[in-house]
């Protein structure tokens, strides 16, 4: 039988994986969409270097990574519950130290704060719901 906070804990996974999933398409969009996108947000002209290209990949496909092993790990809570807990706190670490860089490189305000709250909120309550749900009680329970 699931415990109401693992199905509390499945659909955290499932709203925090699934936007990350997207990333697919910046991924895969053509550059020139991506400056688009930049000078639209207000940032400005969106340097031509191969640099910002590779790196605007990198962490688009990165992110898109971390959604599908989002999706993954939901499928059982309790049998990946140590990688759900790093996975939680590693975001929280990266998250707030990110904001500092994100600071620094005169990111928007709004941008800085949408991700840190979005981070924190998620991933404290998964930690949270972590600890409302009991251990298996035998090897064969989780799967």
């Amino acid at each position: 039988m699931m415990h109401n906070a693992e199905r509390w804990l499945k659909l955290l996974l499932l709203l925090f994986g699934v936007p990350p999933t997207l990333a697919i398409i910046p991924f895969l969009m053509p550059m020139s969409w991506m400056a688009a996108i930049h000078e639209w947000l207000g940032m400005g002209v969106l340097p031509d270097k191969p640099i910002v290209d590779y790196l605007a990949r990198y962490a688009s496909g990165f992110s898109a990574f971390y959604g599908i092993l989002l999706l993954l790990l939901l499928k059982d809570v309790r049998r990946y519950a140590p990688v759900i807990t790093f996975q939680a706190v590693a975001i929280i670490v990266l998250s707030g130290l990110a904001a500092l860089f994100a600071w620094r490189a005169g990111m928007p305000w709004w941008w800085i704060i949408r991700d840190v709250v979005s981070c924190w909120s998620f991933c404290g309550a998964m930690l949270w719901l972590q600890t409302k749900i009991p251990p298996p009680s035998s090897p064969n329970e989780s799967r």
